[in-house]
């Protein structure tokens, strides 16, 4: 096991974590009643996000958890996400195309998730093309993974992972591309991942994806400590506070907010 910190993991008790869904949701075995998910390594994790209505099935009544995930999937996955979440899709999705291989003619649910994912920096393309039938690799789902998480909960894995000091697990690191390679220290931080091959460039199947994500989604977002190292009057209405550390938007948009009246800060 990678360095596991405290109060990191959301460990299941029956539901799913509320950061996988507002509502409660019991992961059983019949949950979808997939035809070829019994007995798989990844069927919890399959149920749950079935239940939650952010992975579907096939007609047949099969999941194919063996199946290639494409790049198309993997953004209507992340999307359905964050709408669960209290994300909406942006209003002007079928009159702003955020991808040049993207019609605003096609896909619908696609287009609405495109938008969504790209408008919050998860899924940004390549050089303005989403190739949504190109396969996801693992590197690059790594990426997606913490940068959803990321927009959900305002915070920065990558930047917060950097600052610890673990036993890193993944041994081929090196294969990935330089700019995945701080997002899969992230899996291996959090135990998302626990393998020592990791494969950066191998494809995600649908039953892999499906672990990986509910995984994250039992992730708690890091709470960072910082105090306040100096307040200094500017005039007789303003002050500047000055951090020990780097704060998140909402402390400094606070502090941005005091105001100094009759030398006492309110």
């Amino acid at each position: 096991m990678a360095h596991q910190p405290t109060k990191s993991r959301k460990f299941l008790a029956g539901t799913v974590t509320a950061a996988l869904v507002a509502t409660a949701i019991v992961p059983t075995a019949s949950a979808a009643g997939f035809t070829d998910t019994k007995g798989n390594t990844h069927e919890d994790a399959i149920n749950a996000l079935s239940a939650a209505g952010i992975i579907n099935g096939y007609a047949d009544g099969s999941f194919q958890p063996n199946k290639t995930l494409s790049r198309s999937d993997v953004v209507k996955l992340m999307g359905r996400w964050m709408v669960q979440l209290g994300f909406e899709v942006p209003a002007d999705y079928k009159s702003v195309q955020r991808f040049d291989d993207v019609s605003l003619t096609g896909n619908e649910e696609l287009l609405m998730y495109a938008a969504l994912v790209k408008d919050y920096g998860v899924f940004n393309g390549s050089n303005g093309m989403l190739m949504p039938t190109d396969n996801l690799t693992r590197e690059n789902m790594a990426m997606v993974l913490v940068r959803a998480f990321n927009a959900i909960y305002d915070t920065d894995l990558v930047d917060f992972v950097a600052g610890q000091e673990f036993n890193k697990e993944v041994t081929d690191l090196t294969s990935a591309k330089a700019e995945a390679r701080p997002f899969i220290d992230v899996l291996d931080y959090y135990d998302i991942t626990t393998v020592a091959s990791f494969n950066p460039k191998a494809t995600t199947t649908r039953g892999q994806f499906a672990s990986f994500l509910f995984t994250t989604s039992e992730v708690e977002a890091p709470v960072t400590t910082v105090e306040v190292s100096s307040v200094m009057a500017i005039n007789l209405k303003e002050i500047k506070v000055t951090f020990s550390g780097k704060v998140d938007a909402a402390t400094a948009e606070n502090a941005a907010n005091y105001t100094l009246t009759a030398g006492l800060v309110t």
